[in-house]
């Protein structure tokens, strides 16, 4: 695709808003908590009691007011709420004291297991200057892809042109900024769109609609080219991201809970929240995954984007992607060299890159009916969420688990470290 202007957003470095992050703004005050999966809501709500705690259920809202409002009305009218699905509750912020006698009770029918603090989450994306991408003056390396006139180097790098899969039928979840339906791309497509921040779930950002767009678009309207992976892939989008780009925890189960309960394949999460070396992995998310894999439902997440390389900073992946059983996506750039940002795994559990994908300059459809040139791992990770899509219309009636080992198994190698590609880059089944 010859002299085509977009916008070129980058994530090689973290919003304003992320930047805070690494300091006093990583943590809301308020606590996770991991419940056991065996206990009813009663139960649950009798053993707050004990410890003068007041739970409300998050079903109860949800019967009486939207999923836009229900989690903060539950949680301004209780001392916490319970995510009955997930077996995971969050509490507010005078009542840590109180949730650490119920999780470090001795009693053989302790229902409260662990207390997690409630983070910050953020989309991985900022905006930067206008710039003219020119395929057809650039010089193709030997091993690399470019975007011409049929499709974006990614589409070519992950071999989607030669599939004969669409992801037809196939739900799957983008936990983003929202999107924005209007786009000419979706045109005739039935999306269904919520919000859980208390904002509509309009796209005021673009990085929803964009990552959207990689999982699930097809072909450019105006221009032509195929950016999307899975075109025929039901697209399920929950706003768990502000406008500013800035989410919760809370925000982001609940969007998982939904798409759950949608029964969504494939979560796709483009969003995350730094940590720092030696922090371990939530048991919160790590347990909700662990059983939507058992379920049929897979969970993506981005690696982060707090590396500088070239600096010689490799920074830890993000959470919630540094969880075991959520599937950890970095980011390479044309030549299959991995980008200067995408964070790196480790030898400790919970801290892998399990497979990377195509995140640099990746271009997509964006708000008010445009286009974006985006980098990071938030891009790379709905390529392997289209591809997950692509698997599950040829194996419809395998595990979550079952599409994790294909998509590992069909990667290709790169020579990268495994650290920083995981398996390698995501290839077409």
């Amino acid at each position: 695709m010859a002299n085509f202007s977009f916008t070129r957003r980058s994530a090689g470095a973290p919003p304003a808003s992320a930047e805070k992050e690494a300091g006093a703004h990583r943590f809301t005050g308020r606590d996770l908590v991991v419940l056991d999966d065996t206990a009813r809501s009663a139960a649950i709500e009798r053993k707050a009691q004990t410890v003068s705690l007041r739970m409300a259920n998050l079903r109860d809202y949800k019967s009486t007011t939207s999923p836009l409002i229900a989690v903060s009305k539950a949680l301004a009218e209780a001392d916490g709420v319970v995510f009955d699905q997930l077996k995971v509750a969050v509490v507010n912020a005078p009542h840590t004291e109180q949730v650490h006698r119920l999780t470090t009770a001795r009693s053989g029918d302790r229902i409260f297991l662990g207390q997690e603090r409630e983070r910050y989450v953020y989309a991985l994306a900022k905006r930067a200057g206008r710039n003219t991408r020119n395929t057809k003056q650039a010089k193709k390396p030997l091993t690399s892809y470019l975007d011409d006139e049929h499709a974006t180097w990614g589409i070519h790098a992950t071999n989607v042109l030669q599939s004969k899969y669409t992801g037809k039928g196939v739900r799957i979840a983008i936990l983003d900024t929202g999107i924005y339906t209007g786009h000419p791309d979706f045109e005739g497509r039935k999306i269904r769109a919520v919000s859980f921040v208390g904002q509509s779930p309009n796209d005021v950002d673009g990085h929803g609609t964009h990552c959207a767009g990689v999982a699930a678009g097809h072909v450019s309207q105006s221009h032509g080219f195929r950016y999307g992976v899975a075109p025929n892939a039901q697209l399920f989008v929950a706003k768990v991201l502000k406008n500013n780009g800035e989410g919760e925890d809370n925000f982001v189960l609940a969007g998982i809970e939904w798409a759950l309960e949608s029964k969504c394949k494939v979560i796709s999460m483009s969003l995350g929240s730094a940590v720092k070396n030696g922090e371990t992995y939530y048991e919160s998310y790590e347990t909700v995954a662990r059983r939507a894999l058992k379920s049929g439902t897979l969970l993506i997440a981005a690696a982060g984007n707090d590396s500088r390389r070239k600096r010689g900073v490799i920074k830890p992946v993000n959470h919630p992607a540094n969880c075991p059983s959520i599937l950890s996506v970095s980011a390479v750039d044309h030549q299959y060299q991995v980008a200067d940002f995408s964070c790196g795994g480790s030898r400790k559990k919970g801290n892998q890159v399990n497979i990377t994908a195509p995140g640099v300059d990746i271009i997509s459809c964006t708000k008010k009916g445009k286009y974006d040139i985006l980098s990071g791992t938030s891009m790379a990770t709905p390529f392997v969420a289209g591809m997950a899509a692509l698997l599950w219309e040829k194996y419809p009636n395998v595990t979550g688990d079952a599409i994790w080992k294909k998509l590992v198994a069909g990667a290709r190698a790169l020579d990268l470290r495994s650290s920083d590609a995981g398996v390698g880059i995501v290839f077409t089944p």
